[in-house]
């Protein structure tokens, strides 16, 4: 039995300088000790995809298999710290079927014994199949867009259609996800308002270029700029899907329209073809509405005075 001298001894030992070097050096040992023991466990193997064919999409680059290892410590700990790593490529793998793309634990087991020359260390994969994190490719077309217009110069209009140097773009990806995408939305670059005909680069949007891969992801986009002049003319009313017994007064016979057009145009517009339709159809206003026939389609600002005319029928 130890006496009060020998307890008082050890607490003062315990709590001295070389007491505490005695229980690291114990701790030491005893953690050298523990990790030459051998143990049965599992680690991660790191499985690294590469896409190289086109068929599929990764949803993920990378993932964790548990092996089983039968081995020391040291070893062990090692190999959970600085855990070993297989890559494959898509086009090695014996994928049956492609809605489930899964591998056996075997074939994951020759491919780790290729890629190291000691591959005894592990046993085998816990898991009897691997599945992949990837899905089967689809493709879709889409016609380009842009998210805006070009800003042009106060007095300016687009004398032309704004055109893209490809009728179309295909993006490849997982059929989940084309199906959510409607449309190839592309921006133009931050620039000064523009005076004259234009070729720029756009670019998709970064949203929509992340969550597929595209044919492409910048087009040239062109188009033709001119300054543009209101004009305003004052045309007859003409009433058109009249019955052949009935008689129509109009009031007004004449309405003002204005509009805006490129000056290129404006000396080539015909005005023998323009005219102010009004479509008789009894209605319990009495009103009939304008429409204008005749104008070309990069006429800007149209407005018609009045919008529509009074009719009544002549007994």
């Amino acid at each position: 039995m130890m006496s009060v001298g020998q307890r008082t001894y050890k607490k003062r030992f315990l709590g001295s300088k070389q007491g505490l070097l005695f229980l690291v050096f114990a701790a030491i040992l005893w953690t050298l000790s523990a990790l030459s023991e051998t143990y049965t466990t599992t680690i991660p193997v790191e499985l690294k995809l590469q896409d190289n064919t086109g068929s599929f999409v990764l949803l993920a680059s990378k993932i964790d298999v548990p092996a089983r290892v039968s081995s020391s410590g040291f070893s062990v700990l090692y190999r959970k710290i600085f855990p070993r790593k297989i890559q494959i490529s898509i086009n090695e793998l014996p994928i049956k079927d492609a809605q489930n793309p899964v591998i056996s634990a075997v074939f994951l087991l020759d491919k780790y014994n290729e890629t190291y020359s000691n591959p005894n260390d592990i046993k085998g994969f816990v898991p009897a199949t691997v599945l992949l994190p990837i899905v089967q490719a689809t493709q879709k077309s889409f016609a380009p867009t842009l998210a805006a217009l070009p800003l042009l110069e106060p007095g300016f209009q687009f004398v032309t259609p704004v055109t893209f140097s490809v009728d179309s773009i295909t993006a490849f990806g997982s059929k989940e996800v084309l199906d959510q995408l409607e449309q190839a939305v592309f921006e133009l670059p931050s620039e000064k308002p523009l005076r004259a005909n234009f070729l720029l680069e756009a670019t998709l949007i970064d949203s929509i270029a992340q969550v597929a891969n595209w044919s492409t992801t910048r087009i040239q986009v062109s188009g033709a700029v001119d300054r543009y002049s209101d004009v305003s003319f004052v045309l007859p009313v003409k009433l058109s899907n009249v019955p052949l017994d009935t008689h129509i007064a109009l009031a007004p016979k004449q309405v003002e329209i204005k509009f805006a057009l490129p000056l290129g145009l404006l000396r080539s517009i015909d005005t023998s073809m323009l005219s102010a339709v009004a479509v008789f159809d009894q209605t319990s206003s009495g009103q009939l509405p304008i429409e204008v026939m005749g104008l070309p389609d990069t006429v800007k600002k149209l407005s018609i005075s009045p919008p529509s005319i009074s009719y009544f029928i002549v007994e």
